[in-house]
């Protein structure tokens, strides 16, 4: 099934930091598999392919792990490269990671080669290769904390190609591999720091799907129709702000209608930790408004 016995298409340099963070995060899960996504960069001369791996995304917080399997946060790591992507961008998606040191499985199973072969064949993949990293054993090794083994999958070709160790250099931290991590760092800690997005975007999709997410000059905005107990509506605009790291929202109306409603003068200076809290709460204001019209008549 593998091929390897003739001379290497291929030649793979790592980043010294990038194996250390593979095995902290084999720490960290030391009884389920893990895993997560390798960047860098790659040149090719003829057949051959030398990568270049300068940083690794992580799995993301909505990554599901077990003893057997290992499903990634792709939404999470689109971002993360996207944000990484702006200041390098030369930046390439070279491929996966992942552990079966917990199943003992030294090997990439069935559905790895499907998924790889589908990855490295799908029409929007950039690259005429895919590169998986598996990490197979902890070992006693106070450096190498772990056996890993280096596979490589190209275009329109069923063969899988593993890459003898003399194929494989560890570099020691060039200043690229420390420029990549510090945007990974970066983007990380952005996007850890937004963590209310997703849940705000499953909220408005089954409770206001009138509301729609827009973002103008990196500024993310809800927008929509709120319908208030005497059946009238009122339009709303609710805006994010960032500042260290932390996120935050205000809320007001759109339009004339604004200034009819007394409540809106306390969220002049109001900020939510979510979107779906400060619609939720204009709402209750707004209804509560309508309410003592409709009682004082």
């Amino acid at each position: 099934m593998f091929r390897s016995k003739r001379k290497s298409m291929f030649s793979i340099s790592i980043a010294r930091g990038v194996l250390d963070s593979i095995y902290d995060e084999c720490d960290r899960f030391d009884s389920v598999e893990t895993g997560g996504r390798l960047i860098g960069s790659f040149k090719a001369n003829g057949d051959h392919r030398d990568i270049q791996v300068w940083g690794v995304l992580d799995a993301g917080p909505n990554a599901k792990r077990s003893r057997t399997s290992f499903f990634q946060d792709g939404e999470h790591q689109e971002n993360a490269f996207r944000e990484i992507e702006r200041d390098h961008p030369d930046i390439e998606h070279l491929g996966s990671w992942h552990t079966h040191h917990v199943n003992g499985l030294n090997t990439l199973s069935s559905g790895d080669l499907k998924t790889y072969h589908a990855t490295v064949n799908h029409e929007q993949h950039n690259t005429d290769f895919f590169y998986a990293l598996l990490v197979v054993e902890k070992t006693p090794h106070r450096t190498r904390r772990y056996e890993v083994k280096h596979f490589l999958f190209r275009r329109n070709d069923p063969a899988v190609y593993e890459i003898p160790d003399t194929e494989v250099r560890v570099v020691g931290g060039p200043s690229r591999a420390n420029a990549v991590s510090e945007s990974i760092h970066t983007a990380s800690t952005q996007l850890a720091a937004l963590p209310e997005r997703a849940k705000d975007q499953e909220f408005f999709a089954e409770f206001y799907p009138q509301f729609k997410p827009a973002v103008a000059k990196q500024i993310l905005c809800w927008k929509g129709r709120l319908s208030l107990i005497d059946d009238s509506d009122v339009e709303v605009l609710a805006m994010e702000t960032v500042n260290d790291a932390h996120s935050s929202y205000s809320i007001g109306l759109i339009g004339d209608s604004a200034d009819r409603w007394n409540a809106m003068k306390k969220y002049e200076d109001r900020s939510f930790r979510s979107a779906r809290q400060a619609v939720s709460s204009l709402k209750e204001d707004l209804n509560r408004e309508v309410y003592r019209r409709v009682a004082s008549r």
